[in-house]
Order: structure tokens, then C-alpha cells, then sequence
């Protein structure tokens, strides 16, 4: 699963030519994987060149990116431990959200608190 800079970074079908690398001699190894990453770099440097040049998930907007968010997509990328390390914060963080945003409940009216259900 490539990131989203990835993707940019290896137009021109550079995972194709990374893909062969082990398959050539050490020396040609050594020059064709540093051409690629140059390549990647060169992608790169052209793409945030451009007059509109963003990087972003595509279902979500800049303004309402949460760390809820980030980390998911972060786990992707995880081994099994990293991701679940990832979900027990994710856990805290979404128990910590609800608890929060108890404590800014309006206060109910007095008729409500003296309330007794039958």
C-alpha cells in the first residue's frame, strides 16, 4: 500500500523498475536503486512545484482532520504490534472524547433535576 506522497513520488512506473533491483547484479543494484530514488525525488520536487500542489486523504478536508483520523491511517503501515498499540490509544482517545464532551453538557433545567421517574 503506497502513501499518498508515494504515489506522486512514483509516477513513470518507478515500482516496476524497484521491483527488478534484486534481480540484477550487486553493482547494477547499487546504481539503479539510487536512480530510482532520484527519480522519486525529482517527482517529488515537480509535483509540490505546481501552483496547486496538495497532498491530503481524499475524504477528508483540511480543517477537520482529527488525530483520530491520522492514526488510522497510520496504522496502516504499522506491524501488528504498532497497530495495537494504535488501538489502545485510539480507545483512550475516544473515551477521553465521550467524557469531555459529557462534562460540556448544559446544565439541565431545575424541573428536570428534581425529576423523579415512576
Amino acid at each position: 500500500m503506497l502513501t499518498a506522497i508515494d504515489q506522486v513520488a512514483n509516477q513513470n512506473h518507478l515500482q516496476i523498475i524497484k521491483a527488478a533491483v534484486p534481480y540484477l547484479k550487486p553493482q547494477e543494484q547499487k546504481f539503479i536503486a539510487v536512480c530510482a530514488k532520484l527519480l522519486e525525488l525529482q517527482n517529488i520536487v515537480a509535483f509540490f512545484s505546481g501552483r496547486e500542489a496538495n497532498v491530503s486523504a481524499c475524504s477528508i478536508e483540511q480543517e477537520n482532520v482529527s488525530t483520530t483520523d491520522i492514526l488510522n491511517d497510520i496504522k496502516n503501515y504499522c506491524d501488528p504490534s504498532e497497530q495495537e498499540i494504535l488501538d489502545h490509544f485510539l480507545l483512550m482517545l475516544s473515551t477521553l472524547e465521550l467524557y469531555f464532551s459529557g462534562a460540556r453538557l448544559p446544565e439541565q433545567p431545575q424541573e428536570a433535576k428534581n425529576f423523579i421517574p415512576v
